[in-house]
């Protein structure tokens, strides 16, 4: 899957640097916030009431996110139909081999490539694995949006881990999206760092909590 995404940005004259990672300019990324921000396998959700106002995003299990590897180039057009789309999110954690994880980095920013060079504006994903791996972020322009998950994550607050601060810190984004429960405190830091920040519920409990919002309307209006 890399040889084919290189044969086809080769083709379409996409730079590279000498570690073969893609080189982005910074008009390739979107620069306002979105209304929704919702997963590839939702795309057709009801609840999407502006495609163009709308962030697709692959915060999800990994055997949905591999199929859109293989139909990329089928459905570059879907993806038109949005504002944008975040960076894929192949799973890489800290104890997989390094090769593994520069590999899954590396795919995942060729797929983001693939969206960009097709005139679709594009979020980074954050996600890493050990902090070597930075260096993949290296050809990521300065003060463009970013995204984060936590999805999955511990919420507890660690007062003197700035781990994840400092590798946002390093990527000075112009904007950065929190998907999912994010810490409130962990938030302020970043924030106090002089970032600008927007949290998103998580699909899943924004559709849950619309429902329990229906349902206490309803019950409202019965009494």
């Amino acid at each position: 899957m890399i040889d084919k995404y290189y044969l086809y940005l080769s083709e379409k004259n996409f730079k590279f640097s000498d570690e073969g990672y893609p080189i982005f300019e910074s008009s390739m990324f979107l620069d306002e916030y979105p209304e929704l921000i919702v997963p590839v396998n939702q795309k057709k959700n009801q609840r999407i009431k502006n495609p163009k106002k709308t962030v697709i995003c692959f915060f999800c299990k990994d055997s949905l996110i591999y199929p859109r590897y293989d139909k990329i180039f089928e459905e570059i057009d879907m993806y038109k139909e949005y504002m944008a789309v975040i960076e894929p999110d192949i799973t890489v954690t800290a104890d997989m081999d390094i090769e593994w994880q520069n590999t899954i980095m590396l795919l995942n920013q060729l797929f983001m490539a693939v969206l960009a060079v097709n005139g679709i504006k594009v979020i980074l994903n954050t996600r890493m694995g050990v902090e070597t791996t930075i260096k993949a972020f290296e050809n990521i322009p300065k003060y463009v949006m970013v995204a984060s998950s936590f999805l999955g994550c511990d919420r507890k607050y660690i007062p003197d881990d700035y781990t994840y601060v400092t590798k946002i810190m390093t990527l000075l984004p112009s904007r950065l999206i929190l998907y999912g429960a994010c810490n409130d405190k962990l938030q302020e830091k970043i924030e106090d760092m002089g970032i600008c920040c927007r949290k998103y519920m998580s699909f899943r409990i924004l559709c849950k909590k619309e429902k329990l919002d229906k349902e206490e309307r309803l019950t409202i209006k019965s009494q």
